[in-house]
């Protein structure tokens, strides 16, 4: 992935205005969002999810610091104010009760060390982009892999950029799986395992069709939402799975749904009305991933439309991961002429919608929710209501 030169200039003023005007970059790590397509929480639970990078990156970009003290200064200014610090020696994260880009910073350091990667020290580096935070858009997966290639001395496989931005995450509170970084780092629309982190390349043809996400106002933070609760259900219905049944499976993922189906019918002893639901979640889901591959592979998106939809509804009664505020936006997306699918996507609790809608309908459904939606709750359709493109994987230059 290319950063234009006119961008490239605007990051380095951007360095220029906060560490001074001798600051001169010597390498820019560029990472894309993603699309989460189908398999909303699955991947650590080892299933397949469908997903693709997106034409909005994040870059971040690194000059020699003057300090001789080997600490690493970083500036984003889109999202936290001022100018922060870390100590590489010690890198600690902050008590702000949110996650910022610098403990994200401190929490890439920490992830290199543990993989014996040698980290690059005595930096100023200013991050900028186009991801939108707390859009579902996986804005700290996008920054976590940046930075990895930034600060990482050696040249790293995929896979290690994938487990050390991952890694990060988790240090930060976080404990996501790793399809984030995977669609990140490879570009692209790709099938993920969750349970191998193996990927294969896709190359959907979407026709007159494209692919929408609306913002519906309420910020979510992974770290601070029912996420990690989500996590530690999975863990305990494995478990209560492995004790309880002769199915020898290292993932939920891995249970196909004829099998969950028998399980379920003479769980209710041992498996409680919640676990079952998380359960039923992510095997039902799986199988929509699978079908929604087979209907790429057709190009047949009035049914990839109709799983889109199959699985926001999963994830809001059975995951219970999504918000009202959500639904109701899917709700009025669904009510629009020219959508084929809408649904919840990313971690949940808030977020965007995501939506499959004829390329002929995209002004007539931004204009309907402007008025239905947006402006009632201060948002405006230009800022809200993203259609995105799917882009190239991340890359690392060396500008010297």
């Amino acid at each position: 992935m290319g950063l234009v030169q006119d961008d490239h200039t605007s990051l380095e003023r951007k360095g220029k205005a906060a560490f001074g005007s001798w600051w001169t970059p010597d390498s820019l790590a560029t990472a894309p969002g993603r699309l989460e397509l189908l398999g909303n929480h699955v991947d650590y639970n080892g299933g397949l999810v469908l997903a693709g990078a997106i034409d909005r990156v994040i870059h971040a970009m690194s000059g020699p610091a003057q300090s001789a003290d080997g600490s690493i200064r970083l500036h984003a200014p889109d999202v936290q104010p001022g100018m922060a610090t870390v100590d590489p020696s010690a890198p600690s994260l902050g008590d702000s009760g949110s996650t910022r880009p610098s403990d994200y910073l401190a929490g890439i350091i920490q992830a290199l060390r543990e993989a014996s990667v040698p980290v690059r020290t005595g930096l100023d580096i200013v991050v900028s982009g186009d991801v939108p935070v707390g859009f579902g858009m996986s804005s700290s997966a996008a920054l976590c892999v940046s930075l990895t290639m930034l600060l990482a001395e050696t040249e790293l496989t995929s896979k290690e950029i994938v487990a050390i931005a991952r890694r990060a995450e988790h240090i930060t509170g976080a404990p996501v799986g790793a399809m984030d970084q995977s669609a990140s780092v490879s570009g692209g629309v790709i099938l993920f395992d969750g349970s191998t982190s193996d990927i294969e390349r896709l190359s959907p043809q979407l026709g007159e069709y494209v692919f929408a996400v609306a913002n519906s106002g309420v910020h979510h933070a992974l770290g601070e939402s029912a996420y990690p609760i989500r996590v530690q259900e999975s863990e305990e219905a494995l478990t209560l799975m492995r004790e309880h049944t002769d199915f020898d499976v290292q993932h939920l993922g891995e249970i196909g749904l004829d099998a969950w189906r028998s399980i379920e019918a003479s769980s209710e002893s041992w498996l409680s009305s919640t676990l079952r639901k998380r359960v039923h979640h992510v095997v039902s889901e799986v199988d929509r991933v699978r079908q929604g591959v087979n209907a790429v592979t057709a190009r047949d998106w009035v049914r990839f439309g109709e799983l889109m939809t199959a699985s926001g509804r999963s994830s809001a009664t059975n995951y219970e991961i999504s918000h009202p505020v959500v639904e109701e936006l899917v709700s009025r997306l669904l009510e629009q002429p020219g959508v084929l699918g809408a649904r919840m996507m990313g971690g949940g609790e808030g977020g965007p919608a995501l939506a499959l809608i004829h390329r002929d309908s995209v002004d007539d459904i931004r204009d309907s929710l402007e008025r239905s939606f947006f402006e009632p709750r201060g948002l405006h359709a230009e800022e809200a209501f993203e259609v995105c493109s799917f882009g190239p994987g991340a890359v690392v230059r060396r500008l010297t």
